[in-house]
C-alpha cells in the first residue's frame, strides 16, 4: 500500500501536518533518528480509525513503495506512545491494540469477551472521580486507561 499524502482525507492530512513536527521534536529530544519510515508509520496510524494491532499495521506496510520493516513499526509505535500520540489498550489475552489520540477527546473502552468488539465511551463523572482521588492523594496524573470487559448487547442477545 502506498501512502501519498495528497490522497489522504483532509482531516488525516491536517493531523499528520500538525503531529509530525511534534513527533520530530520528541525524537530529537530523545536523540532518536527522524526518518521517512517513521513518518510513513505515523501517517498510516493517523489514516486508521480503529483499534489495531501492531502486526496488522506491519502487514499493511510490509510491501509496496512505502515498505517499512516490522521492527521499525514496533519501535515507532512505542515512541509514538511515549510521545502521547497513540494509546495502547490490552485485551483479555494481553494483545496490544493501538489507537491514535492526537486531536481526539479522551475516552475509555469496553471490550466484549465474546466477539472482541471495542466500544468507546466517555463519562464526566468518572473523570471527576479520578481527578478528585488524585488531588486527595497528592498524586499527579500523567494519563489513565479504563477498560471494562464483559458482553456487548449483541452477544448478550444471542444467549
Amino acid at each position: 500500500m502506498s501512502i501519498d499524502e495528497q490522497d489522504l482525507p483532509e482531516e488525516v492530512r491536517r493531523s499528520v501536518e500538525e503531529a509530525w513536527p511534534l513527533f520530530v521534536d520528541f525524537l530529537k529530544k530523545k536523540d532518536a533518528r527522524v526518518t521517512q519510515a517513521r513518518k510513513i508509520v505515523l501517517t498510516q496510524v493517523f489514516s486508521r480509525h480503529d483499534h489495531f494491532c501492531a502486526d496488522d499495521l506491519a502487514a499493511e506496510l510490509s510491501s509496496g513503495m512505502n515498505h517499512v520493516s516490522r521492527g521499525t513499526v514496533y519501535r515507532t509505535l512505542a515512541l509514538m506512545e511515549e510521545a502521547g500520540l497513540v494509546r495502547v489498550i490490552r485485551d483479555t489475552d494481553v494483545h496490544a491494540h493501538y489507537e491514535h489520540t492526537f486531536n481526539h477527546p479522551h475516552h475509555e473502552h469496553m471490550i466484549c469477551d465474546k466477539c472482541g468488539q471495542f466500544i468507546e465511551f466517555s463519562d464526566e463523572q468518572i473523570m471527576e472521580l479520578i481527578a478528585d482521588s488524585c488531588k486527595d492523594l497528592g498524586f499527579e496524573e500523567r494519563t489513565h486507561r479504563i477498560v471494562v470487559f464483559g458482553t456487548c448487547a449483541e452477544c448478550g442477545a444471542k444467549k
